[in-house]
Order: C-alpha cells, then sequence, then structure tokens
C-alpha cells in the first residue's frame, strides 16, 4: 500500500498490467535488478584495467602474473566478476562447525548433486567471486578455511580434506600447482588488496520510502539504532 513504491513500480514496469504489477514476482525482479548493480567496480585491479598505472604495487603485479600464469586461477574465476558459471568439486569439508545451528541435510552437503540427483555432480559447487575477501573469514562452501592465503595453500597443494566426496568427481582443475611460498604471498596478496574495492558503503541508500532503516528495515531495528 505504498504509494512512493507503487509510483516507481508503475515507471518500472508500465507494460505490466496493473493487477500483475505489485506482486511478489515483480518485486522480485526489482531486487534482482538492483542487486546486480551493487557489484564492487572500483578495485585497483579494475582501475589498473581502465588504464591507471600506478593503481597496483609491484606485489600485486607479481600476484596478478600469476593468477592468470602458473596459478591458473583464471581457468574457472573469470570474466568480470571473477567467478563463473562451472560447478567444480574441491573435496572441501562441508558444513558443520559448532557455529552451524541446526543440522546439514544430505542434498545441501552434495550441492550441485543435491540439485540434479546426478551422483556425478555431488558435492560440486559454482565458482565464487574473488572480490572483497579481505575481510571474509570463512571460506570454502563449507566455511572450513579462516583467510583467503589457506584457500590458495589448500589449492596449491590439492588434497582432499573431506573424505566422503568421490575421487572420480573431483575437478580436473584440482592439481598440485608448485608454487612457493612467495608466490603463495604474492598471490594472496593480489587477491586480498588488488581486487578490494573499499568504498561499497557508495551503495548504501540515503532513505527508504517505508521510513524504516537500512539494511534491516523493520520497526524494531529503527527504535533501537534511532535511524531515520
Amino acid at each position: 500500500n505504498n504509494e512512493t513504491y507503487k509510483a516507481l513500480f508503475d515507471e518500472a514496469y508500465p507494460n505490466i498490467p496493473i493487477e500483475e504489477r505489485y506482486t511478489k514476482l515483480y518485486g522480485a525482479l526489482a531486487i534482482a535488478a538492483y542487486e546486480r548493480t551493487v557489484v564492487a567496480s572500483e578495485a585497483p585491479f579494475q582501475k589498473w584495467l581502465q588504464g591507471e598505472d600506478g593503481a597496483l604495487t609491484e606485489t600485486e603485479k607479481q600476484g596478478a602474473i600469476l593468477f592468470f600464469g602458473k596459478g591458473k586461477c583464471y581457468m574457472c574465476h573469470s570474466g568480470p566478476a571473477l567467478s563463473g558459471m562451472e560447478f567444480h568439486a574441491l573435496g572441501m569439508n562441508d558444513l558443520g562447525s559448532s557455529e552451524v545451528h541446526g543440522s546439514i541435510d544430505e542434498a545441501t552437503k552434495k550441492g550441485r548433486g543435491g540439485f540434479t540427483k546426478n551422483p556425478e555432480d555431488d558435492y560440486a559447487f559454482k565458482t565464487p567471486t574473488l572480490y572483497n575477501l579481505k575481510d571474509v573469514h570463512f571460506l570454502g562452501h563449507g566455511g572450513s578455511f579462516t583467510s583467503v592465503k589457506e584457500i590458495i595453500i589448500y589449492k596449491n597443494n590439492a588434497i582432499i580434506e573431506n573424505n566422503e566426496v568421490v575421487l572420480s568427481n573431483i575437478s580436473s582443475q584440482f592439481k598440485p600447482l608448485g608454487l612457493t611460498d612467495i608466490e603463495i604471498n604474492q598471490l594472496t596478496v593480489f587477491v586480498e588488496n588488488a581486487l578490494y574495492d573499499d568504498n561499497l558503503e557508495r551503495y548504501v541508500p540515503e532513505s527508504l520510502p517505508t521510513g524504516q532503516c537500512f539494511p534491516n528495515a523493520d520497526a524494531q531495528a529503527k527504535e533501537d539504532t534511532g535511524c531515520n
């Protein structure tokens, strides 16, 4: 019943019949359209690609050379987001730490296989983006790694940690890389720093049409934080 949102929907979906326009479907489409714009776009590596020669340090440049060379990271992490549309089984542990509330069902554990019901897809997970990982301390689909460096070391050694994963399902890309300690550090610096956009606050809206708080748009958050 929010008139401001209705006006925005009228502008966004002028060709959709009124009886369909203000529905969960078009609400979801609007949210999806917005989320596609909330991306890292001012990271040093992105600035370097746009012609800013001084955007990367020498260590970051060496890390980039490894990323697109010896480290073979680009074979999975490609495209604008350095992610990918493929699914890979890397033998990582599942969700199951004491910080996880409730049990994890088998379908969730099996990743892509839990959805397709094809045993060949078991324990395969989609390649994630590599932007803005410096502050993340739960990495891998099961959160079994606490830093970017741990992930790089894991992939460099290519020894699976989850014995439930059938070896025949392991990605063909999961092979020892032969990176030295110095190269691992250079690659880590590239991923953590060169791929870090430190100004994502620019996407935070000044206010919401509802008058509620962001990102917790509810009355209690408004009372607790005194926002809006």
